[in-house]
């Protein structure tokens, strides 16, 4: 967020308003929501709104405002729920906390947190909406990951299935793209996503950044990033995207597509052919070995993976060698080293040989096939945790919201 377009456009709004303070404000503001017997004002939706508006760079149109509004309002909903429900479970965020997360917005804005409280002030934005957002955050997050963090297990098939499939994924069309999303169930969602999403893209088109949009409005994980999912096969993407992928030419943007769980809208920055399946895979590996007596502690090495902390892991095994045998093509293998690694995904290692005296694995710390890099099991292991978890969270919420006694006034 670009704190300091907010505040000079934040300022002016309260110049216009003759200055009234955000306290003398919010008392002159009606009720915007009932949330289980907690009220959300008028006050705190207009400041939310104005803050998405100036953040995302859009222009504060009435249309514009109206889809704010109900954007700011679903999202204090949401925060209301959150800290409503993190009470039942005596999950306190202390003020230092909530502090810690200001100190790093002010830092990236060149101030400390004294500074940043008062430009807030001078610009008329809440300081208590401001923390209340954070500290509804911090709270759910930790939440999450109390509920469900030592629960999500990423198994070693999941991890090879993807390995497997990101390699056979290498030989098709490749695109590098952002998107937007706005989750949608009922028919009338789904006709005020689209309708939110054509002015999204219409103020896109005069010239408000798809990255600034996208962290602002989309609710799709990736928000975060401003909406960049990165370098993607074409069959990974919906089925309803992939058409309208197959068409978009480099820095075009999509109009609203329809998939059956809300609408999106895609950027295409980067497109490239798929790596010709024929060319020679690369693969990079390192040889663990110990006396046999301590075959055991091999094979729970070999068990584990990863190779990120190979040589300190090794360390602790009394014998234990640790030899790094390079990169190379497959082909250019011994048959006993390529038999012994083949169809090993990256981050894993190949069955315990006893050879003698000695017991030895091989790690296969990297790997290439047909010209597209495969992830090693530790970033595929990580990647696959955060989607459940934010699966997790949303499914959560959804439950929250279904459950919960929610009146709004229009």
């Amino acid at each position: 967020m670009n704190w300091k377009q907010v505040f000079a456009a934040a300022a002016v709004a309260s110049a216009l308003a003759g200055g009234a303070s955000p306290a003398s404000a919010q008392m002159a503001e009606g009720v915007a929501a009932v949330v289980n017997d907690h009220v959300i004002s008028t006050f705190d939706v207009r400041q939310r709104a104005n803050l998405l508006i100036t953040s995302a760079g859009l222009q504060s149109t009435p249309e514009m405002q109206q889809r704010a509004r109900a954007q700011a309002l679903r999202d204090l909903i949401d925060e209301r729920l959150q800290i409503l429900e993190t009470a039942t479970y005596e999950i306190a965020v202390t003020p230092q906390e909530i502090d810690s997360r200001l100190n790093d917005i002010a830092r990236s804005n060149n101030t400390d947190l004294a500074g940043f409280t008062q430009q807030l002030a001078q610009a008329g934005i809440s300081p208590t909406t401001l923390r209340t957002q954070i500290e509804a955050d911090i709270a759910w997050n930790r939440l999450i990951a109390g509920l469900y963090g030592t629960r999500v297990r990423v198994s070693d098939v999941e991890v090879r299935e993807t390995q497997e499939r990101i390699a056979a994924n290498a030989t098709r069309p490749q695109y590098q793209i952002s998107e937007i999303f706005l989750p949608a169930e009922s028919d009338a969602e789904f006709n005020e996503m689209e309708q939110g999403a054509l002015r999204l893209l219409q103020e896109m088109q005069r010239g408000a950044p798809f990255p600034a949009v996208a962290r602002q409005f989309s609710r799709a994980p990736s928000a975060v990033a401003g909406g960049d999912v990165g370098w993607i096969a074409s069959t990974d993407l919906a089925p309803e995207l992939q058409p309208i992928a197959d068409r978009l030419e480099t820095g075009q943007v999509s109009l609203p597509v329809r998939t059956p769980t809300g609408v999106y809208i895609i950027a295409m920055r980067d497109r490239r052919a798929g790596a010709d399946p024929g060319a020679s895979s690369t693969i990079s590996l390192r040889q663990v070995s110990a006396p046999t007596a301590r075959q055991s502690a091999v094979e729970r090495l070999q068990r584990r993976g990863g190779c990120s902390d190979l040589d300190s892991q090794v360390a602790g095994i009394e014998g234990g060698v640790v030899v790094d045998l390079g990169e190379a093509r497959e082909t250019d293998l011994s048959p006993a080293i390529r038999a012994r690694v083949n169809g090993v995904a990256a981050g894993s290692a190949s069955p315990v040989v006893v050879d003698g005296e000695t017991a030895n694995t091989i790690f296969v710390c990297g790997r290439q096939t047909g010209g597209g890099a495969v992830p090693a099991r530790e970033e595929i292991e990580s990647r696959l945790r955060e989607q459940e978890l934010a699966l997790l969270s949303e499914r959560y919420l959804r439950n929250l919201r279904r459950e919960a006694t929610i009146i709004t006034r229009q």
